[in-house]
């Protein structure tokens, strides 16, 4: 059931998609009411897949590295939502829900392999992983905001702006949906690797400190850091800071997939299952 349900979600993200593609080239005031439905639809089915794998295992549905990029890309799909009806920014769809359609067509097509290990009931972890999660999705936005900034700026530098010029926010909405997402995904992460390290602390034995994807993550924290610092400060402002925060989110991904599958304890493989 949960896999029909994600294999449901899907194609109206797929449908989604391909419906809001109409919206931004004719420049309408809004993204149609049926691009909307299709991927509320599929939000809502997706949801309702992470629910009952949840009641099937008992934990959180997140024992590998694709069943997080489904929890992911269902936390991206509300955050979408929840930045469109706030800004009624058209072209935010042709930026997040083909990334949301390609991450969750990647979880379904090869499923990982569910670990039974009492360590995802733990709630030091639990709060870790959501934490985490949930601040990839705020930061998620941040990167959206500051690929706008840059491309609605070097259009107005061009003084010859191109057709898409037209479908973007101006530079005073990207800078504020930059911050306003930063401010929420920055908090997120941080109490994701305070938990994560005290976790690991009382579990992990030998020098954990050093597994690749926890120095991977203090880095990517470090420089979302260094972005929230200037930004207070006045120090750094416009695209500076739009291509550090590119940047960072590309490093985001690196620590949250491609590291995934080097780094030993904090990798997803059946190892864990060997955790008290």
């Amino acid at each position: 059931m949960p896999t029909i349900l994600l294999w449901l979600a899907v194609l109206l993200y797929g449908v989604g998609t391909l419906l809001i593609v109409p919206s931004v080239v004719r420049r309408r005031p809004s993204l149609s009411p049926l691009a909307l439905a299709a991927v509320g639809t599929g939000l809502l089915l997706h949801g309702g897949s992470l629910a009952v794998h949840t009641v099937e295992l008992h934990r959180l549905p997140i024992t590998d590295v694709r069943s997080a990029l489904s929890f992911f890309a269902f936390l991206a799909t509300v955050a979408f939502f929840l930045v469109y009806l706030r800004y009624r920014i058209i072209s935010l769809g042709l930026f997040m829900v083909p990334l949301v359609f390609l991450l969750s067509l990647v979880s379904a097509l090869q499923p990982g392999h569910s670990f039974d290990s009492s360590s995802f009931r733990n709630g030091w972890l639990l709060v870790h992983i959501l934490a985490i999660l949930l601040g990839y999705a705020g930061l998620l936005v941040t990167f959206v905001a500051a690929v706008m900034y840059l491309i609605q700026e070097r259009q107005l530098k061009s003084k010859r702006p191109r057709a898409f010029y037209y479908r973007l926010p101006s530079l005073e909405i990207c800078d504020k949906l930059y911050y306003r997402s930063l401010l929420f995904g920055l908090p997120l992460l941080s109490l994701g690797l305070i938990m994560g390290f005290v976790w690991a602390s009382r579990t992990w034995k030998g020098p954990w400190e050093l597994d690749p994807k926890i120095l991977a993550a203090l880095v990517t924290w470090v420089i979302y850091l260094i972005l929230f610092a200037t930004r207070v400060s006045g120090s750094w402002s416009g695209r500076r800071a739009a291509y550090l925060a590119v940047f960072g989110f590309a490093l985001v991904m690196v620590t949250f997939l491609g590291i995934s599958f080097v780094s030993g304890p904090h990798g997803y493989f059946p190892n864990l299952s060997n955790l008290p």
